[in-house]
C-alpha cells in the first residue's frame, strides 16, 4: 500500500479507504457508506474532508494497491466465519473480539435493531420509555456504550434504577 501523500504525510488505512470512496464517485460511495455503522461513516467522512492534497498518481496507487490486495485474497466468500474470527482476533485481541464475533456471526441476519444505532439517544428513549425494564436493558445492551449512556440519561431516575437492577 502507498505510505504517504504527495505532501509526505503518512496514509492510514482510513485515509486509503477515504481515497477509494472519493474515487468511486457519489453514488457508489454513498451505497457503500449506507452499509456501515455511524462511527465508521463519521470516521471516513472526517478522513475524506481532510484529504486535500491527493494527486491523481497517489489515487491511482491507492486503487492499484487495493485491486492487488483483492486479487490475492482467497478467503472472499469461502469459510468467511473463520476469516472473520481470525481478522477480528488479530485486530482487537481475543477478549474484545469474542463479544464482537458473537454479535456478528450469531446476529448477522437480524437487521431490525441495527437502525437504532443511527438514532438520537433522545428518540430511542422516547420509543422505549414505556417498555419493561428488562426490554429496555436488552435494547441498551445492543447499543454502543456512548449511545446507551445517552439513552439512560434521558430516562427518569426511577426508570434508570429499575433498568440497572
Amino acid at each position: 500500500m502507498p505510505d504517504e501523500l504527495s505532501s509526505g504525510e503518512q496514509l492510514s488505512g482510513v485515509d486509503r479507504a477515504a481515497i477509494l470512496l472519493l474515487a468511486l464517485g457519489e453514488e457508489d460511495a454513498s451505497s457503500l457508506l449506507s452499509h456501515m455503522g455511524p462511527k465508521e461513516v463519521q470516521e471516513l467522512g472526517v478522513a475524506m474532508a481532510g484529504l486535500t492534497n491527493v494527486s491523481t498518481t497517489q489515487m491511482a496507487k491507492v486503487m492499484g494497491a487495493f485491486i492487488e490486495s483483492v486479487k490475492t485474497q482467497t478467503n472472499l466468500g469461502l469459510d468467511s466465519d473463520k476469516y472473520i474470527r481470525s481478522v477480528l482476533t488479530r485486530a482487537l485481541g481475543s477478549d474484545k473480539a469474542s463479544g464482537v464475533i458473537d454479535r456478528i456471526l450469531l446476529g448477522r441476519n437480524s437487521k431490525g435493531l441495527e437502525q437504532l444505532k443511527w438514532m438520537d439517544p433522545r428518540a430511542i428513549a422516547e420509543m422505549i420509555r414505556t417498555e419493561h425494564p428488562q426490554i429496555v436493558s436488552i435494547v441498551l445492551s445492543f447499543l454502543d456504550s456512548d449511545q446507551a449512556a445517552g439513552v439512560l440519561n434521558e430516562m427518569s431516575e426511577e426508570m434508570r434504577a429499575d433498568i440497572i437492577r
